[in-house]
């Protein structure tokens, strides 16, 4: 081993050990040894971390106070050292302490966000491992003057797809996965409702709150006890809207309370004032066993079924199946679910024209228009409505349409127009949060902004009853889901070119960017 091949072994031998390799060793004798100490150096900041206890950035302070302490002690023994050296030092006593503060900060920095990462990875992983819970969840409002009032009061049971809810008033909906049910005391009726996979029936679905922490910007904000456990306060910012909050139980890493921003003067509160996770629930808690004296009233049941042939005797029309079978097939009087776990598909016989909803991205399917939305798509083939949900939609749509295409949001559309329009972004921000309180829904769709951009340039003053340029003479022509473009056949423009700028999903708002004159 020749003497460069030792540094290099020394080297990575004092940085597996924690050590300063340049303190103990010195500098690189040539360039290409410093290039590779510093390839060194490069592969070790590989090694994941380990996280640090709760008292480590107290404890990192303290030590950069005791550095910076020590580095200013006088430089100067006995006169040994001479004003050269005590000039160099002196800037080096105020260097190194500079240094020390800013790779402190840096250090807490990427400590804070490990932790804030590792908190939602946590809450990810608890929620994935939740096979059953019991719970009694409070459901509390406030408004902008400060009052506040409990709305009602439920008690949950779950496991795996089965859930009950029992509401103050003793109203109690079960889902057993082969019926769903609801008992009403005051009126002595069990209500027979439609069966169709869905969750838990309340707005705090523990699920989904994970998977939107995870999606959207969100940093812990502090510390509190709540029913009584000590969890974490997670603020999560959506693109452009306001934070709302959401606690996670540091014990269970489940979310254990939802606050919602203040729309509308009403703030809602979602507690977990009990939670018990992975339970064993009571056998019998989803049997069917309407009270005696109860009127069962049926409204549109749907039936589990073995084959497709029952499916096709109730529903009286035959679907379209992808190659791969269903776990479960449910069969109701004017549709058929097929149930693939996580993901479904409900067909239907097709009535009327089809229209996309005006806030979700257009692909194609079957040569025709395919409305995609959050997690969802939907279109029509073979005279029948289809739509997928779930986290295999596109997976099973496409054993249905071989031909689906989901819409092309590499291309920026806005490019091509001819004109393009100054944006205030926070003129669009305020608007996105106007729309998010409830008001204004048409900006939702891209043709209503197309409409109202175009008709104010015909009448700059303000557009007073009917407009010039009516509805008929705009055709959305594209939409991405974050670029859009809406023809025009009558009036001084013949294209509006629109994006998604504040928030790409179906609850952002859209924006004319651009346009195209005639």
């Amino acid at each position: 081993m020749d003497e460069n091949e030792k540094k290099l072994s020394d080297y990575i031998d004092a940085l597996n050990a924690e050590q300063e390799p340049e303190k103990h060793y010195g500098p690189a004798d040539t360039p290409e040894l410093e290039k590779t100490l510093a390839a060194a150096r490069l592969v070790r900041t590989l090694k994941e971390p380990a996280l640090p206890d709760p008292n480590f950035p107290k404890r990192l302070s303290q030590g950069v106070a005791d550095h910076i302490q020590n580095r200013q002690k006088p430089l100067i023994k006995n006169n040994a050292i001479n004003s050269k050296q005590a000039h160099r030092r002196s800037h080096r006593r105020w260097i190194l302490p500079s240094i020390a503060a800013l790779v402190a900060c840096l250090c807490l920095f990427i400590i804070f966000d490990v932790l804030n990462n590792n908190v939602v990875y946590a809450m990810e992983k608890a929620v994935a491992k939740l096979d059953s819970y019991h719970g009694v969840l409070e459901v509390h409002v406030n408004n902008a003057a400060g009052d506040k009032w409990m709305v009602r009061r439920l008690e949950l049971w779950s496991e795996g797809e089965k859930y009950a809810v029992k509401q103050d008033d003793g109203t109690m909906t079960i889902n057993n996965g082969e019926r769903k049910w609801q008992v009403r005391p005051e009126s002595k009726e069990v209500a027979i409702l439609p069966l169709l996979p869905d969750p838990t029936g309340t707005s705090f679905d523990l699920r989904d709150e994970a998977k939107q922490a995870k999606q959207y910007p969100h940093k812990a904000v502090g510390t509190e006890m709540v029913a009584g456990r000590k969890s974490t306060n997670l603020e999560i910012t959506p693109p452009g809207g306001l934070p709302y909050y959401l606690w996670i139980d540091q014990e269970t890493n489940l979310p254990i309370q939802l606050q919602t921003p203040m729309q509308n003067a009403l703030q809602t509160t979602y507690t977990f004032v009990s939670f018990e996770p992975n339970v064993k629930i009571k056998a019998g808690s989803f049997a069917y066993r309407p009270p005696k004296g109860y009127k069962v009233i049926e409204e549109n049941p749907g039936q589990l079924v073995a084959t497709i042939e029952e499916a096709v005797s109730i529903s009286k029309f035959m679907p379209l199946l992808p190659k791969e079978a269903p776990q479960r097939i449910l069969a109701f009087q004017d549709r058929i679910v097929l149930d693939y776990g996580e993901t479904t598909i409900v067909e239907t016989a097709a009535t009327g024209s089809f229209n996309p909803a005006p806030e979700s991205a257009q692909g194609t399917a079957a040569e025709g228009p395919l409305e995609v939305m959050n997690e969802r798509l939907r279109w029509r083939q073979n005279g029948l409505e289809i739509q997928v949900k779930g986290p295999k939609r596109v997976e099973l749509a496409q054993q249905i349409a071989s031909d689906l295409t989901l819409p092309d949001t590499e291309t920026n559309l806005a490019d091509q127009a001819q004109i393009k329009v100054p944006v205030d972004l926070g003129i669009v921000k305020a608007n996105q949060q106007q729309v998010d309180r409830g008001s204004s829904p048409w900006q939702l769709d891209p043709l209503q902004v197309a409409l109202t951009f175009v008709n104010l340039q015909v009448s700059p003053e303000g557009i007073i009853g009917e407009p010039e340029i009516q509805a008929e003479s705009f055709k959305l022509t594209i939409n991405n889901g974050v670029d859009s473009v809406v023809d025009v056949t009558d009036g001084p423009t013949e294209k509006v070119y629109l994006k998604r700028l504040v928030r790409q999903d179906e609850t952002g708002i859209w924006t004319v960017v651009g346009y195209d004159p005639r």
